[in-house]
């Protein structure tokens, strides 16, 4: 996996949900789910062709989609936001990766925070960090995207409370660690809806300390 450039928290409207086909009427566009930025308001400059393409499909369609038939806005799609995702950092590459003349299957992943203006709860924050995978190449189904979630959160370990052994060796200037847990194993897969993938799932783990099953990650496979 090569990891995407995730160094913009400040990101325009249309890499943010534009780009991903949010319709601008959408809800998570509200300032009540999402922060907008005053100074500077506005972004500079969008790619032209690709611009023209995005408002195509969302007020009349293409690519199998009928589209959502309303009046695009570019003013809207140049708001400027703290990032609510880093998928935003996805449609970037995936926009670079549709400009080379001879297709290469590639792998990407990021971790870097996102902003939300959530009200805080156990699992609420305004500010947290995303994991972001992305895989693109010929063939792939949604088997292999389930298969590679389960590997990805198996392997998410977490310090035990016992001594150290042979798996959590100290260090001479340090106590031994603790070993790691098996990861999160308790997954369950549930059909959602995207409007940037289609098929789409939702992914939930059972929390012991809040003893119920809680959403840990959304997925799916990327429209064309």
């Amino acid at each position: 996996f090569t990891e995407m450039p995730t160094d913009n928290f400040v990101e325009s409207s249309f890499w943010n949900f534009d780009a991903l086909f949010q319709p601008q009427q959408h809800p998570a566009r509200d300032q009540h789910d999402t922060f907008f930025l005053q100074d500077p308001a506005e972004a500079p400059e969008l790619p032209a062709g690709y611009t023209a393409k995005v408002k195509k499909v969302h007020s009349q369609g293409g690519y199998g989609s009928q589209g959502y038939k309303y009046e695009w806005r570019l003013e809207e799609a140049r708001r400027n936001l703290l990032r609510t995702h880093t998928t935003s950092a996805s449609a970037r590459v995936l926009y670079q990766l549709a400009r080379q003349e001879k297709f290469s299957p590639v792998k990407y992943f990021s971790i870097d925070r996102v902003f939300r203006n959530e009200s805080l709860d156990a699992t609420h924050l305004a500010e947290f960090h995303q994991v972001e995978g992305v895989v693109a190449d010929r063939g792939l189904t949604l088997g292999h995207l389930m298969g590679t979630l389960r590997q990805f959160f198996t392997k998410l370990g977490t310090g035990g409370t016992g001594g150290g052994d042979a798996r959590g060796l100290g260090t001479p200037q340090g106590p031994p660690h603790p070993p790691l847990s098996p990861g999160i194993t308790q997954l369950r897969f549930k059909p959602a809806y995207n409007p940037y993938t289609e098929p789409s799932m939702e992914v939930f783990s059972y929390h012991k300390g809040l003893k119920k099953w809680v959403e840990v990650g959304n997925s799916g496979v990327f429209r064309p």
